[in-house]
């Protein structure tokens, strides 16, 4: 049974982690991912390259933004809304994990 640390979690959704087997769990809308620490820095990534990348968009709310997941038959469509709210969960859980590994040092 996961003993979960929650790094970040709000309406939208959260990023937790087993502090025994070091599993992230990623949930956002309806969606929930569970990855391992690999796995979760390669999404972690592609939505940080997403952002970087994205074009203006029409209407921010249509879906129309694709992200891979883990399993290759799974895949995130988000609106250019969606995605920026998902890159800041994800940023201030990275931020907590930071803070806490630097608190750490001491």
């Amino acid at each position: 049974m996961c003993r979960f640390k929650t790094w970040h979690s709000d309406e939208h959704g959260y990023v937790i982690q087993c502090e025994e087997c070091f599993h992230f769990q990623v949930s956002f809308g309806t969606t929930m991912l569970t990855m391992d620490h690999i796995q979760y820095h390669h999404f972690t990534e592609t939505i940080c390259k997403r952002v970087e990348d994205r074009l203006p968009m029409p209407d921010p709310n249509c879906k129309c933004i694709i992200l891979p997941t883990h399993t290759e038959a799974i895949h995130i469509i988000l609106s250019d809304n969606e995605l920026s709210r998902l890159h800041d969960m994800i940023q201030l859980a990275d931020t907590e994990m930071r803070t806490k590994a630097l608190m750490d040092l001491f």
